[in-house]
C-alpha cells in the first residue's frame, strides 16, 4: 500500500534562506516564482511572505496574477 507523499514548508526558514541569498548577491535582483498554487503549498501564503523580500512575484497565467492581485 502506498503512503501517501506529504511536503512542509517553513516560511520563517524560506525568508531567511531568500535573506542568505540576498546578502550573498546584494546588487542582484530577485523574482520570487509562486505559480502553480505556490507548487501546491498556497500561492496567497508564499506571497505574502515573500512580498517584501523579493523585488517582483512571477505568475505563469492571467489567472494566478488576478489571485495574488486581490488577495
Amino acid at each position: 500500500m502506498a503512503r501517501p507523499n506529504q511536503a512542509r514548508l517553513d516560511l520563517g526558514a524560506l525568508r531567511h534562506n531568500l535573506g542568505i541569498a540576498q546578502k550573498l548577491a546584494p546588487r542582484s535582483k530577485v523574482i520570487a516564482v509562486v505559480k502553480a498554487n505556490g507548487y501546491g503549498h498556497g500561492a496567497v501564503t508564499i506571497a505574502r511572505q515573500l512580498e517584501s523580500l523579493a523585488d517582483a512575484l512571477a505568475v505563469a497565467s492571467i489567472e494566478e496574477a488576478v489571485e495574488l492581485r486581490d488577495a
